[in-house]
């Protein structure tokens, strides 16, 4: 039997219509019953027997920071699309970035070794991935450069593939996934895309990796079933500037073309503000140097390598942007 972890999430619920589409009906793990909701309106959507398929889902209560309720998901699995995870950029998230990426791939590893999971697809996310300073590309074999400042989501998840690659190690047939920003219908980036339309007119000039849902979803299929393993995949459809990003919404809602780059230097200045808040007791900071950093990076992330091990072609982002 299949699970899907973070089948509520964005890139679990659209795994779990895919396989719906193929008459297949997986384990899907959650942690809040509300959350159920964002995998019926896309069953809805998407299906005119939406209840018929809706109601062969077989839902498991599970918590990434909980070892034992993980181990009772795991009951009769034999495939795992871990698609689970917790997003956050901010300092103050740290412990829970750590407790459920990190620490809870590292249960997930143990339980995929212990119940003798046949295949483990991992998603992970470009945060993970290396920056070697003196190279404007980034691919699969950028190392990981310890001297170069990460955001606390960065150093969650390549603490999660490493318990992955430990896992391997011991035996585990798994392969880890690295997608961009991923767009389609119901993407967080969405709310960020939207507030163009409302008003926004900034930008930060920094290069923005992008993936259409689709074209995840269908390589994570074809991973499950193909024979390779111990590898890791980059999957960039294209790298967009800021500044196309903004232009590009702006022109499909004919509006004013005109937008302001937004110099470095301003969010330095809250951050600056938000370490005194923290000193004060106030409230944990937001920001970090890391996550400034990021928004003005222009290097162009590389994701051909999975072109050469099975047979995919990119959607074009434009009409998702």
């Amino acid at each position: 039997m299949i699970l899907v972890t973070g089948a509520t999430g964005f890139i679990g619920s659209n795994m779990m219509c895919h396989l719906a589409e193929k008459d297949i009906f997986p384990v899907a793990m959650y942690r809040h019953e509300s959350n159920k909701k964002r995998v019926w309106k896309l069953f809805q959507f998407k299906f005119i027997d939406a209840k018929e398929r809706y109601d062969k889902i077989t839902w498991r209560k599970g918590d990434f920071r909980d070892f034992p309720s993980l181990d009772s998901v795991f009951e009769g699995i034999s495939h795992v699309y871990h698609c689970a995870g917790y997003i956050s950029l901010a300092q103050r998230d740290v412990k829970k970035l750590l407790e459920i990426n990190e620490k809870g791939s590292a249960y997930l590893v143990d339980l995929c070794l212990s119940h003798s999971i046949k295949k483990l697809i991992y998603i992970s996310s470009i945060s993970a991935l290396g920056n070697d300073p003196s190279a404007s590309i980034i691919d699969e074999n950028t190392p990981w450069d310890k001297n170069t400042d990460k955001t606390p989501y960065a150093y969650s998840k390549y603490g999660g593939e490493m318990e992955v690659w430990r896992g391997m190690e011991e035996g585990l047939n798994a392969v880890i996934i690295n997608p961009a920003i991923v767009l389609g219908k119901g993407s967080p980036i969405e709310i960020i895309l939207q507030r163009f339309k409302k008003g926004m007119r900034w930008y930060t000039p920094g290069n923005i990796a992008f993936v259409n849902i689709q074209d995840v979803i269908m390589v994570m299929d074809e991973l499950m079933h193909s024979n390779i393993k111990g590898e890791r995949f980059i999957l960039v459809a294209e790298n967009w500037t800021g500044k196309a990003v903004a232009q590009n919404i702006l022109k499909a809602g004919n509006y004013n073309l005109n937008v302001i780059s937004i110099p470095k230097g301003f969010f330095y200045f809250f951050w600056a503000v938000e370490y005194l808040i923290e000193f004060l007791g106030i409230r944990k900071r937001f920001l970090t140097s890391a996550t400034i950093k990021g928004q003005y990076q222009q290097k162009t992330i590389n994701g051909e390598k999975i072109k050469s091990f099975i047979s995919f072609g990119y959607s074009p982002i434009s009409k998702l942007i």
